[in-house]
């Protein structure tokens, strides 16, 4: 049970410690008011890029879908096109 209670007195002590008090806030409004200077032009750069390349790919993909015919596999079966034949609106 002595160890418990070493326990118990080391958890006390603990609790009545204060931390010491730390002020950063003028250190850290300094280091934003001076501001580093990024470079955002490389940056702008590459975002345009890509939203070209994006365009590019919408633009080709939008082509593709609309080019097709009703069903996108009746150039890879044109032989199924025939015997599907409606003879009813005849």
């Amino acid at each position: 049970m002595d160890e418990l209670e070493a326990i118990e007195k080391l958890a006390r002590r603990a609790r009545e410690e204060r931390p010491p008090e730390t002020h950063v806030e003028a250190a850290v409004l300094k280091g934003i008011r001076a501001g580093r200077q990024v470079r955002i032009l490389p940056l702008s750069l590459v975002a345009a890029a890509a939203a070209v390349a994006a365009g590019v790919v919408l633009t080709l993909a939008v082509d593709a879908w609309t080019s097709t015919a009703a069903d996108p596999q009746s150039a890879l079966f044109p032989s199924l096109e025939v015997a599907s034949y409606d003879r009813s609106s005849e």
